[in-house]
């Protein structure tokens, strides 16, 4: 049997490949720079429980992310990898927004998510000046891992189980005859392939055209500031109504970041085109340090860079077969690829596989054919 080839060796393809080799599929898998590149390099790799709009309130969609978190469990307690347990907060500048943090909590906490409800003075034990907050939400058991690890584990653990894994090595082409996926080319020499797997990040529009597979994704900035600081405390992950965050990193980092446009005003980027991070960011994120972390105010920046994010419409990922047989999509986390990664290779797995088992509800939240 030909090797089903997957495209794209960040955490989402190493998923999609250890889990296919788990199901005993043949697997390539080829990687145009360095494995764990791209959009998983430059993620701030958090595991969160609460997020919208495929988490909160949708049943199918927290199954999916406690899917991820029980694969990740069990190897941070093998200690095959790390976790750091710093909790996110999220918090309200109105009261219609302490409200529907409300109403997340109590969802969360019927799926058996820790959640605790804050008033303004309990904000101020994580740091953060309150004048202008009204409460907010804390989720204990949100954090963050090392995607580098995480992309080395499931590459080793699909390579020992006989997975071909190339780096530097470019899909050119999906070559289609019959209707059907034949095979791909790779840096012009054709390899035959039973499928294809789209795990190509930021460049799965691409991947897609190659294929002649139209699916509606759009990319967005994702700006990061390293800082060190010498605050007298670590702070947790923390989420502001104006889609700006920033996470602790030890007792003496933080990465101050922004999600950047949604699905409406977002368009698809030249991924040759240098970015830098931009005054205007710069500026939001020192008037965001004044108002609610007077600790990082002065802090100083030792890294930055600009990842870019695929999106989708409804903020879901696109993760199954499509109109092309043989064509799979596992494209457009919308920021969420650490989170869900484990789970969408699963997933995945078992649709190539055509396992009988595999999860209706997942592949109703997840069919690329669902937005028709």
């Amino acid at each position: 049997m030909d090797p089903v080839v997957v495209v794209g060796g960040g955490i989402v393809g190493a998923s999609v490949a250890h889990h296919l080799r788990e199901a005993d599929v043949p697997v390539a898998l080829y990687e145009r720079d360095a494995l764990g590149g791209g959009a998983t390099a430059d993620s701030v790799a958090m595991f969160v429980w609460k997020a919208a709009p495929a988490g909160g309130t949708d049943g199918a969609a927290h199954r999916l992310r406690a899917r991820s978190w029980g694969t990740y469990e069990r190897l941070v307690d093998e200690r095959a990898l790390e976790f750091s347990r710093i909790g996110g907060l999220y918090p309200a500048e109105s009261e219609a927004r302490l409200d529907r943090l409300r109403d997340v909590a109590a969802t969360l906490r019927g799926f058996g998510v820790r959640t605790e409800l804050l008033d303004a003075a309990g904000l101020e034990r994580f740091g953060l000046v309150t004048g202008e907050l009204v409460g907010g939400l804390h989720v204990p058991d949100e954090g963050y891992l090392d995607p580098a690890g995480v992309v080395q584990y499931l590459v080793g653990e699909a390579r020992a189980a006989g997975a071909r894994v190339e780096t530097g090595a470019s899909v050119t082409d999906v070559l289609v005859e019959d209707d059907a996926v034949a095979a791909v080319e790779v840096d012009g020499e054709r390899v035959p392939a039973s499928g294809v797997v789209n795990a190509a990040g930021p460049w799965a529009p691409t991947v897609d055209a190659m294929a002649g597979v139209s699916l509606p994704l759009r990319h967005n900035r994702g700006p990061i500031l390293v800082l060190d600081h010498e605050a007298d405390r670590p702070l947790p992950f923390v989420e502001f109504e104006s889609g700006q965050y920033v996470r602790g990193e030890g007792r003496r980092q933080v990465f101050a970041g922004a999600y950047g446009a949604d699905y409406d005003a977002a368009e698809r980027f030249d991924l040759d085109a240098v970015r830098s991070v931009d005054e205007e960011f710069r500026l939001a994120a020192g008037d965001l340090f004044e108002r609610y972390l007077p600790d990082l105010a002065g802090a100083g920046v030792v890294n930055e860079w600009v990842g870019v994010r695929t999106l989708t419409p409804d903020g879901r990922p696109f993760v199954g077969e499509t109109d092309l047989d043989g064509y799979y999509a596992a494209t457009g986390m919308n920021g969420l690829g650490v989170t869900l990664a484990p789970a969408v290779g699963e997933h995945l797995a078992s649709v190539v596989a055509a396992d009988r088992t595999a999860d209706t509800d997942f592949r109703d939240l997840l069919s690329p054919s669902r937005l028709r």
